[in-house]
């Protein structure tokens, strides 16, 4: 019986061994290893920080940026607006003055119109008379010619030559 309670007490030994085995690698593996771990993880760490510090500021950069070209578009917007405005405005302006003068110069047309057909009618009366008159002498000077004598038709042609002198003086 002796080997079974030699042996009873062998058997928590070997199955706590592996487990006291691995306490002591545990503890000696933090030993050793801490400091390098932890300055390890301290350094992965901070770069993680400072990249989440830089994609902080360059969404801020990108946020500012998008504000600003936001603004800017919006204040481009307004002033097409404006444009626009004035450019319709601009324009009822111009066909208003182009309206304008289209009726002045109708105006003047009609005007500059019935002066032509006025100094027209006048030239035609004044070339009417004319031609009655010459017919009219044409038609005396044939009647008194045929019932006239050489004496009388001598002075009426010298009172006809001295009238058609004094005319052409007047003119």
């Amino acid at each position: 019986m002796e080997h079974s309670v030699e042996h009873a007490l062998n058997i928590p030994s070997q199955v706590l061994l592996p487990y006291f085995n691995f306490l002591v690698f545990l503890a000696a593996f933090i030993y050793f290893f801490r400091k390098p771990l932890t300055a390890m993880a301290a350094a992965r760490r901070d770069v993680y920080l400072s990249a989440s510090k830089n994609a902080a500021a360059a969404l801020e950069t990108a946020r500012q940026t998008f504000d600003a070209v936001k603004n800017r578009l919006d204040a481009l917007d307004a002033e097409m607006k404006e444009f626009r405005k004035q450019s319709d405005a601009s324009a009822h302006d111009e066909a208003r003055k182009i309206q304008e003068d289209t009726e002045r110069f109708i105006r003047q047309l009609e005007t500059e119109t019935v002066r032509l057909a006025a100094d027209a009618v006048a030239t035609a009366r004044q070339e009417l008379r004319r031609e009655i008159v010459e017919a009219a002498r044409d038609v005396a000077a044939a009647k008194i010619g045929t019932d006239l004598n050489a004496q009388t038709r001598e002075t009426i042609l010298k009172n006809r030559i001295s009238d058609a002198a004094v005319l052409s003086l007047q003119h």
